[in-house]
């Protein structure tokens, strides 16, 4: 079985605990890649988004610090050879990083099979880095955030970025394309009373030129987070025009074939802040966060752990045996909120 397909039947929802557990305990006994590393390099941004906490001059002065290149030699030899898939970028700009191709080098020679860029894309747009290159290097997809198809919102809501920008690095996928047919867009728009506006098919599928097309979309309705300059949070004119927008592009994505991860109108409010033991486990070991003063969990110490050495120590692989066959509980979520979506 491919390893990807392993992983995720380890870890579907519809599959009872012990299965689940017994799966990823699998892949972990056998050193199988299990784990997915998700990196800020660079704690900045170019922009300061109206619904990011980049927004917020306090917050923002909070984020500092860029990745040094011995801490990056590091994780390569801790954790890359135990790594499904490079995120890079999660709560930052990681184009602000001067090394994204060498890094992206690193966990493709790693044997890392999937990498991921998540970005704004204005330093792409306006030519400060080499789409090309990074695609050379081995990434697989770029994951654009996008809060606007016409120029007015996409500018308002996102204070620093250039429509112009986005046009040229949308051009830009298109000819990444012809060296590498497989090159992968996902579009994450974030939609609030300003924004919804520009999901109608007038709106939406023009802004994609021949030959950029997005793989993926993911609509999520603006959720409060606190540390942001944004303060509608009214998801009336989301329900009242969800036929025409959201649901609207959900259906188009149907049928042109694209993957679409969005809320169903009865759940567009639905909030799930509770997670079940079974997903809290499975999360703890496969979830990897790397900035540049963090790695794995506060007891990992990237400068003398492996992924296999911190384990053993904690007595890992007893640990999923034992919860196999045990009764979880549910239990409240420490990181972000998770909304109820609908996957097509």
């Amino acid at each position: 079985m491919n390893i990807h397909r392993l992983l995720k039947y380890a870890t579907s929802r519809s599959l009872p605990r012990p299965v689940k557990l017994l799966g990823l305990w699998g892949l972990h006994v056998l050193r199988r890649r299990n784990i997915g590393i998700f990196i800020d390099p660079v704690m900045a941004c170019n922009l300061q988004c109206r619904m990011c906490y980049f927004s917020d001059p306090a917050q923002r002065g909070k984020m500092r610090g860029i990745i040094s290149d011995n801490r990056i030699e590091q994780l390569e030899s801790a954790l890359f050879h135990r790594a499904l898939k490079l995120q890079i970028g999660c709560g930052a700009e990681p184009t602000l990083y001067n090394k994204l191709p060498d890094l992206i080098k690193r966990g493709k020679q790693s044997g890392i099979p999937y990498i991921s860029l998540t970005t704004n894309g204005q330093r792409i747009g306006n030519g400060n880095i080499a789409l090309q290159e990074l695609a050379d290097a081995g990434l697989n997809e770029l994951t654009l955030s996008l809060h606007g198809t016409d120029p007015d919102t996409y500018e308002y809501l996102m204070p620093g970025a250039k429509f112009q920008n986005l046009l040229a690095l949308l051009d830009n996928i298109a000819k990444v394309r012809q060296s590498h047919p497989n090159f992968k867009l996902r579009v994450n728009f974030t939609v609030n009373s300003m924004n919804v506006g520009n999901l109608t098919a007038d709106k939406f599928w023009p802004l994609w030129p021949d030959g950029a097309t997005p793989n993926i979309i993911q609509m999520r309705p603006v959720q409060n987070m606190g540390g942001s300059t944004w303060t509608d949070y009214d998801l009336t004119p989301l329900k009242e025009s969800y036929h025409q927008t959201i649901g609207a592009v959900a259906a188009e994505c149907r049928r042109r074939g694209i993957d679409c991860i969005y809320p169903s109108l009865e759940n567009l409010e639905a909030v799930d802040d509770s997670q079940d033991s079974t997903s809290s486990i499975i999360e703890q070991i496969t979830y990897c966060y790397v900035s540049p003063s963090s790695c794995y969990h506060d007891d990992f110490d990237i400068a003398a752990d492996t992924y296999e050495s911190y384990h053993k120590r904690r007595h890992t692989a007893r640990f999923l045996l034992k919860s196999a066959f045990s009764t979880g509980k549910s239990t409240n979520r420490n990181a972000s909120k998770k909304l109820n979506y609908r996957v097509d």
